[in-house]
């Protein structure tokens, strides 16, 4: 074994590649939508993943997303398990806003739109990689990488690219950035997320308010019937609120989006159900309700064996000279949609920051080496891991 602590000898002299290779994509504009500049910064790194034998495929994208970069490098055991590691090359910010906010560093920290979600973690990854074929690594059976370009906003493209390639993955190792403790990510809470519509009757408020039916009152019924769905592991937001357009006129019409979040499957799929029950009854007579579900993820429950991938992340972390920790979190990613499938997923492999989704994110300089070794490792000793696909099916 080549040992997470000889590639960070590796690595470490290149932290200066390493940070020029996270300006010039940080200096992309790479929103979801419109998704040319997404396609650049996955397009960025395909020559690189060539160079050391990767088959790399752009696969065109679906729903004005930009196109996904798959790489697949094949080890010397054909029947080997296959890993799977995923990014995403989109950010939240807008075009204009590289111009607005460049890339700068200040001290031991780099800023940018990206910056640490999740360019960072693209460019730990491609490094990881050729520190692992520069070392002679080829025992292993298949390693399949994907830069997706639609994961900010729900994977309308890339869902069906993830179940397909991870369903029978022996394991998932996802690029987002650490907790700002440098913990990595076990679990993640599943979501979904949906429009409430509620029509009701217009009539003159002065004149003759008896006539009309407010949908803004049942609306404001519905919200605190809706919010009493929260519990222990599951949660409620409420955004987006509208109704009416004149103050003399009873409002036909209102609406809201209701986001569910929940630690289990199966507590977000009783609050589902509980949301569904709730609006078949309205309260103010006459109007009428709908919710139409519009995206949202499976819970990453720990798969049953996820202990095997979370020593090898233990081994390696040590090996790497980094701290290991584990830990929960409510938000999403791409790991989410492995999870019906049983496959171990580790989260948060990318390098150390915060501030995401905001002007003041930043990532931490001094963890690119050490972060980039301890994912080296982790794939090494992950690629030697085995999983039993499910009974009566093969992979395709």
């Amino acid at each position: 074994m080549i040992g997470a602590r000889k590639l960070r000898e590796r690595i470490e002299p290149r932290l200066g590649d390493m940070i020029e290779d996270l300006r010039r994509i940080v200096s992309i504009d790479s929103p979801t939508f419109p998704g040319e500049g997404a396609t650049r910064v996955a397009g960025y790194f395909e020559e690189r993943y060539r160079a050391i034998g990767g088959e790399v495929d752009r696969i065109p994208g679906t729903h004005g997303t930009g196109d996904h970069l798959t790489v697949r490098f094949r080890g010397k055991r054909p029947e080997g398990p296959k890993l799977f590691l995923i990014g995403h090359c989109d950010t939240v910010f807008p075009e204009g806003e590289a111009a607005k906010r460049p890339f700068t560093i200040e001290g031991d920290r780099a800023r940018g739109p990206g910056v640490i979600d999740m360019k960072s973690g693209l460019v730990t990854c491609v490094y990881a990689l050729e520190a692992l074929f520069a070392e002679g690594f080829d025992d292993f059976g298949t390693i399949v990488i994907l830069y997706d370009t639609d994961e900010e906003r729900g994977n309308p493209s890339s869902r069906a690219l993830i179940e397909e390639i991870g369903e029978f993955a022996a394991a998932a190792l996802i690029l987002e950035p650490a907790r700002a403790d440098g913990s990595l990510v076990s679990a993640r809470k599943g979501s979904a997320i949906g429009s409430l519509s509620i029509e009701g009757v217009a009539a003159h408020a002065g004149v003759d308010p008896e006539r009309g039916r407010s949908a803004v009152e049942e609306a404001a019924r519905q919200i605190v019937r809706i919010y009493g769905l929260a519990r222990p592991g599951g949660t409620i937001n409420i955004t987006g609120l509208r109704g009416g357009e004149r103050p003399h006129i009873v409002a036909d019409d209102a609406g809201c989006t209701v986001e569910i979040r929940a630690e289990k499957q199966e507590t977000l799929d009783t609050m589902r159900r509980e949301l569904a029950e709730i609006i078949r009854t309205p309260e103010v007579e006459g109007t009428r309700l709908s919710f139409e579900e519009s995206g949202g993820r499976p819970a990453m429950e720990p798969a049953a064996d996820i202990e095997l991938l979370l020593e090898a992340a233990r081994e390696a972390a040590r090996e790497a000279g980094v701290p290991f920790s584990h830990t929960a979190t409510g938000g999403g990613s791409d790991g989410n949609y492995l999870a019906p499938f049983r496959v171990p997923v580790l989260d948060g492999l990318g390098p150390v920051g915060g501030g995401l989704h905001t002007e003041e994110e930043y990532v931490e300089i001094p963890s690119f080496a050490p972060r980039a070794a301890m994912l080296a490792g982790i794939i090494e000793r992950a690629a030697a891991a085995r999983r039993p696909d499910s009974p009566g099916k093969s992979e395709k």
